[in-house]
């Protein structure tokens, strides 16, 4: 009921924009701060991505690449800009968008990053984008730290680009290829798999009925389909895009070209707080808090969140200390693989390893009893090496089987999904944000006291093929997240922030972005005094 009446509330506001002759930018603008909010207590795929339709491109139709945003043409600018700026206060930038023949575009909807930086004190964080759908875009910066900075604004892609990407994620399930081994004693036979198969052919499908999970393969020659053993993937041929499409992609007309702010870079802020004191003011790290937009920076290269306590968890025995008496499960994708490979190199004496390493892997320490493991997440995965289907059950399964073994034990449980989703529609990955979300509640449910972590996605390499991989899709899929586990009692691992204000773009990135991932998630299990 409360879907149907939102689309009657817009419905009548168009009306209204209409018969009173007001600006649709002006109502978009009004309408984004006033965007319906849902309980989130029975949230359904449909709610989720009515929600999401107001982060989506809304864009008029165009002819060509030179009716697209440029970055060359369009202008930043300070907002109100002061002689004197101290720690603490914002700094307001203005964007004014325009196409590459040098007109004033009068909708918004570009993916712009921005970040805020000095690199002789290894300081930086990112900046806060508001659209106000004419134009125009808000960068606000939060001035943490004394001494010059300078300012990067970053279009990753114009307006239409961001509706080709739309366009196109959403047309079909058929951009990556799965190829199934099926394996029965000496025989083995391979067949093509995916979740949208012509069903005039024989399929074997493979079916979660309780979390509405799916997938099948063309039933292999002679082997039954409960001998499926792997799954391998690559990239289909060919593309959904126009000429026209396809240019608005090309490194020409994305990320590579910075817009300068017309103005010196060096901004001289106010040295009368000439120390800085992170931990001021700041509440222990706790599951549930809200996580304000940045969530942080780094300076002399260390992570400080932007609204709790973070605490120096870079040694061996702050690590092992904090972690004692804890089961911790990492689940998701190799950005948390990577999680349990910094841990790893901490456990001298008391380490066993065990799994594959990249399906599953263990660390046992006895010495301060504790166990991290790490498990990938079910179907889909895009990688040429085969993965055993028995060793990747989908997450929402392994949480329903987490026991407690010790009274004094304390369960722990990392979530970080999203790399392999962004070929697909976003339909999949909130439907899977669901399960996961439900799975969340039942052991928290199940299990009182466990602690819960959402990682958020991490942006990646521009060389990374644009109409399935690009960082806007990820931007999206963050979004989702917030939504579906934001009213949940969980902690955000922001490593989307982190990476951006480190102008960083790598699918795994560095170990020192991992060190400083680890450190604020130890931060929430290990309060700071």
């Amino acid at each position: 009921m409360a879907h149907k009446l939102n689309i009657f509330f817009c419905i009548f506001f168009f009306f209204f924009l209409h018969q009173e002759n007001i600006s649709t930018s002006h109502f978009l603008h009004w309408f984004s701060s006033h965007r319906p909010h849902f309980t989130h207590k029975e949230l359904t795929t449909e709610d989720v991505m009515f929600s999401l339709q107001w982060d989506r491109p809304m864009v008029s139709h165009w002819n060509s690449v030179q009716d697209s945003s440029s970055a060359k043409q369009s202008t930043v600018s300070l907002d109100r800009p002061q002689s004197r700026y101290c720690v603490g206060e914002n700094l307001d930038v203005r964007v004014e968008m325009r196409d590459h023949k040098g007109q004033v575009k009068r909708h918004g909807g570009d993916f712009i990053l921005g970040r805020i930086y000095s690199p002789k004190l290894q300081a930086s964080a990112s900046g806060l984008v508001t659209d106000h759908y004419n134009g125009s875009y808000r960068v606000r910066f939060t001035l943490f730290w004394p001494g010059d900075v300078q300012i990067s604004v970053l279009l990753m892609h114009s307006s239409e680009a961001v509706q080709t990407l739309w366009r196109s994620r959403q047309l079909n399930y058929k951009k990556i290829k799965h190829t199934g081994t099926f394996v029965s004693r000496n025989k083995v036979e391979t067949s093509e798999c995916g979740f949208q198969l012509n069903t005039n052919q024989s399929l074997c499908e493979y079916k979660d009925e309780r979390d509405g999970e799916y997938y099948a393969c063309y039933k292999p020659a002679s082997l039954p389909c409960d001998s499926i053993d792997t799954m391998s993937s690559a990239n289909t041929p060919g593309s959904a895009l126009t000429n026209d499409e396809k240019l608005l992609l090309t490194c020409d007309n994305f990320f590579k070209k910075f817009i300068a702010v017309p103005l010196p870079l060096s901004l001289s802020l106010s040295l009368s707080l000439s120390v800085v004191t992170p931990y001021k003011g700041l509440q222990k790290c706790i599951p549930g808090m809200k996580s304000p937009i940045p969530s942080g920076y780094f300076f002399g290269s260390r992570w400080f969140s932007s609204s709790c306590k973070t605490v120096n968890f870079f040694d061996a025995e702050s690590i092992n200390s904090c972690l004692k008496g804890k089961r911790i499960y990492f689940n998701g994708d190799s950005t948390m693989r990577q999680w349990i490979q910094y841990l790893n190199h901490f456990q001298k004496d008391f380490k066993s390893l065990d799994g594959t390493g990249f399906s599953s892997m263990i660390i046992a320490n006895h010495h301060s009893n504790f166990t991290i493991q790490w498990k990938n997440h079910g179907h889909p995965w895009i990688t040429v090496r085969p993965i055993k289907i028995a060793e990747s059950r989908y997450i929402s399964r392994d949480l329903d089987s987490i026991k407690v073994e010790g009274k004094e034990e304390q369960v722990v449980v990392v979530i970080s999904v999203g790399q392999h989703f962004r070929a697909f529609p976003l339909e999949l990955f909130v439907r899977r944000l669901l399960s996961l979300r439900r799975a969340i509640q039942r052991l928290q449910t199940r299990i009182l006291g466990t602690q819960v972590f959402i990682k958020l996605e991490n942006t990646r390499e521009f060389s990374s093929e644009q109409e399935r991989f690009s960082d806007w899709h990820g931007h999206l899929q963050n979004l989702a997240q917030k939504k579906v586990f934001g009213d949940l009692n969980v902690g955000f691992i922001d490593a989307w922030d982190m990476t951006v204000a480190a102008n960083t773009f790598r699918v795994h990135p560095s170990e020192a972005i991992v060190a400083n991932e680890m450190a604020v998630f130890l931060s929430y299990l290990c309060h700071a005094p």
